[in-house]
């Protein structure tokens, strides 16, 4: 059985525009800093999302790992309008790292939910 094809991509609610699409779903998720859906842990285990959360200086930094059919259902503009969010696996690598040196995890059942990375206590979450 072959895995998943996943998709990492990087969002990060400092700058809409910039940081984020300036479009929708993008702005119901990243535009009100205190509903930011990338930390509403239901709604990420329902979409079977891995998450990574770290600060970034005073902003909220997620690296996303998502299965290909979710993105083409939910924000199928992120493959071809907004790649410029999208994180690929350097050579030799599993997963990618996110722009802050922040990880992404791999997509797995165990991995699904809300993690919080920071360098100085490493990785943390459900």
């Amino acid at each position: 059985m072959q895995p998943p094809e996943v998709i990492y991509f990087e969002l990060n609610n400092w700058t809409r525009g910039e940081d984020y699409p300036d479009e929708q779903p993008f702005l119901d998720w990243m535009d009100n800093d205190l509903k930011l859906r990338f930390h509403n842990r239901d709604w990420i285990k329902e979409n079977k999302l891995v998450v990574v959360f770290s600060i970034v200086d005073q902003s909220a930094n997620f690296c996303i790992t998502a299965l290909k059919d979710w993105v083409e259902e939910n924000c199928p503009k992120l493959l071809t309008e907004y790649t410029e969010f999208l994180r690929e696996p350097e050579y030799g690598e599993e997963v990618p790292h996110g722009s802050f040196d922040c990880p992404f995890l791999e997509w797995t059942p165990e991995n699904i939910g809300w993690h919080y990375w920071d360098e100085a206590h490493d990785m943390c979450g459900d």
